[in-house]
């Protein structure tokens, strides 16, 4: 039997945009949500916490889960939730060595252009002006 890993991903939202980040060795414009695989014994919002701080610096807590996502490789399959998570105040992006670049994206569907396939899928269908004036409030 094939493991299946539980995942967390983040969606920091600040000012109407949202935080990408690019995997070094990626080829061309491909960024991803930060988060990653759950160590055994972590909840969601453990295991967000630690992975947003070890590949950006930032503290941040779950604000509200989002979403689902799902991940198929011939040898595992990692199976993980979304959060929408507010920008720390005063927060400074410090990157892992893991990611060469980060950009804040508007929050809108043409962003997913430059989006990994496995969450930009998701998110389309998403209403992006219910999220931001929720995250306004």
């Amino acid at each position: 039997m094939k493991p299946i890993y539980p995942a967390v991903k983040a969606v920091i939202v600040k000012d109407g945009k949202f935080l990408a980040l690019k995997k070094k060795g990626v080829e061309g414009e491909v960024f991803e949500l930060p988060g990653g695989r759950m160590n055994y014994g972590e909840t969601h919002g453990e295991a967000l916490f630690r992975e947003v701080y070890e590949e950006t610096k930032l503290q941040v807590q779950p604000f509200i889960l989002y979403d689902t996502w799902e991940f198929f490789h011939e040898d595992f399959q990692i199976t993980g939730v979304i959060y929408l998570v507010e920008m720390p105040e005063g927060g400074e992006i410090e990157l892992s060595d893991e990611h060469e670049e980060y950009r804040f994206l508007p929050l809108e569907k043409e962003s997913l252009n430059v989006i990994d396939i496995v969450f930009s899928s998701r998110m389309e269908r998403w209403d992006f002006e219910a999220i931001k004036g929720f995250m306004r409030k």
